[in-house]
């Protein structure tokens, strides 16, 4: 099925462009703009995105791929001269300020464990025990990439 999502735009390119690109060929300088975009933004922009994925972690190219957005609002605005709305800079904001929460490396802590509680089929209350607090008995903290042996 993803064939064909992709497959299809592509057969049906060169006939929307022979309909609707009368314009763009009016004039070489028509012409030379719609090479640049087709050359640059695009084939070098997807040659390099490719790139990247195959030689990032993906969680990494995920999180990259979320501020595409973002910095194509910013650049309208500044090489283009878009204005965006109080809206449109909060939704910057919020996706900065979201991704800025996911890439701030976390801390691991070293949590006690919980009292247990044991229940009793007679009338009497359950009763609580205290986690046993022994070297042997503290949970093994595993750093990522080690593998655990016991």
């Amino acid at each position: 099925m993803p064939g064909i999502v992709l497959r299809t735009p592509q057969a049906l390119s060169p006939a929307v462009g022979l309909a609707t690109g009368a314009p763009l060929l009016s004039s070489w300088s028509d012409t030379a703009v719609g090479a640049y975009m087709a050359l640059v933004p695009m084939f070098i922009g997807y040659i390099l995105f490719g790139w990247g994925l195959a030689h990032v972690p993906a969680s990494t190219a995920t999180t990259l791929s979320l501020l595409e957005p973002v910095v194509a609002a910013v650049l309208a605005v500044l090489v283009v001269g878009e204005r965006l709305p109080l809206l449109g800079w909060g939704g910057i904001a919020l996706v900065v300020c979201c991704l800025a929460v996911l890439t701030t490396p976390t801390r691991t802590a070293h949590l006690p464990q919980a009292a247990t509680i044991e229940h009793s089929t007679s009338a009497e209350a359950p009763s609580v025990s205290e986690p046993d607090r022994s070297p042997e008995a503290a949970p093994a903290v595993i750093e990522v990439g080690q593998v655990s042996t016991g």
